[in-house]
C-alpha cells in the first residue's frame, strides 16, 4: 500500500483511475493503529435497534446520497471513525478512564 496526498487520490479518481487495490488495504482500517476488519458473514453480524432523531436521520440521508451508498453503509463508516477516534485519544491520554 503507497501513501497519497488526498489532493492526489482525488485527482486519480476523478482521472478514472482504478486506485482501490494500490492504496488501500481491505484487511485494515485506515485511521489510527491498524485492526483487522469484521467479517461479513452472517454469523458475525449481530442486529440492533437504535432511535435517531429525524434531523439527524435526514443528515445521515443526505450523506448517504453523497457518497451514492447506503445509510446502513454510512452509519457504519462513521461508527468506524468514532471507535478509531476514541483509540486514538485513548492512547494518547492512557489516564483518562472512558
Amino acid at each position: 500500500m503507497s501513501n497519497i496526498s488526498t489532493d492526489e487520490l482525488e485527482k486519480k479518481i476523478e482521472a478514472g483511475e482504478e486506485v482501490v487495490d494500490q492504496y488501500f488495504d481491505p484487511t485494515t482500517t485506515r485511521v489510527g493503529r491498524p485492526r483487522t476488519m469484521s467479517s461479513r458473514s452472517r454469523e458475525n453480524i449481530n442486529k440492533t435497534n437504535l432511535d435517531i432523531p429525524q434531523p439527524m436521520l435526514a443528515e445521515l440521508d443526505k450523506m448517504a446520497d453523497e457518497l451514492g451508498i447506503s445509510r446502513q453503509a454510512v452509519i457504519k463508516m462513521m461508527l468506524r471513525r468514532a471507535l478509531d477516534e476514541h483509540y486514538i485519544a485513548k492512547s494518547k491520554y492512557p489516564l483518562i478512564r472512558v
